[in-house]
């Protein structure tokens, strides 16, 4: 049995359910201070893919935590789960790892979120947190910008330069 096709905003695409919603596009910095009640403003321009169903709080990478829509935390686990089975690892042991270390959250009216101190901590997060988009996920670092930070920041900067110009070629004239 064959799927009809039917056009979407100029696209075809198989007709066998609502077609995925676009992905995220979270994108900016900001830094909002941590209250007493262990709260932090989850800046606005982040704030639409958690409104609903709230999220999942996960180290990532060992140098920050990442907040993710559930759907997107599952995609991640999924993904993880299959390159941990490629690699021969004990996939079972790991994800219990990772589920045990995640907390999930849900934003107030004003839009905060309770981060523990304990997840706080296992980053070096203590009185501020910066909240940097990252596509599909909303990064939180501390605060504080480090010298190596902002060294490592201008070298992508030249970075993103080479590559801009090779995409639009109008800015090497």
């Amino acid at each position: 049995m064959g799927h009809a096709s039917v056009e979407t905003e100029g696209e075809a695409r198989r007709d066998d359910g609502p077609a995925p919603a676009p992905p995220s596009r979270l994108c900016g910095r900001f830094t909002n201070g941590i209250d007493a009640k262990s709260r932090v403003v989850m800046p606005a321009a982040f704030r639409a893919p958690f409104a609903a169903d709230g999220g999942l709080i996960t180290p990532w990478r060992g140098t920050c935590l990442a907040a993710m829509a559930p759907g997107e935390f599952d995609l991640y686990v999924a993904r993880a789960a299959a390159s941990l089975a490629d690699a021969g690892e004990d996939v079972d042991r790991h994800l219990s790892t990772l589920w045990s270390s995640t907390v999930t959250f849900g934003l107030d009216l004003q839009g905060r979120l309770v981060l523990p101190e304990e997840v706080r901590s296992q980053v070096g997060i203590t009185d501020e947190v910066r909240f940097q988009g990252r596509g599909r996920r909303v990064e939180l670092w501390p605060g504080a910008i480090t010298a190596e930070e902002l060294d490592e920041r201008a070298d992508h900067l030249v970075t993103l330069g080479v590559v801009q110009s090779a995409y639009i070629p109008e800015l090497e004239s």
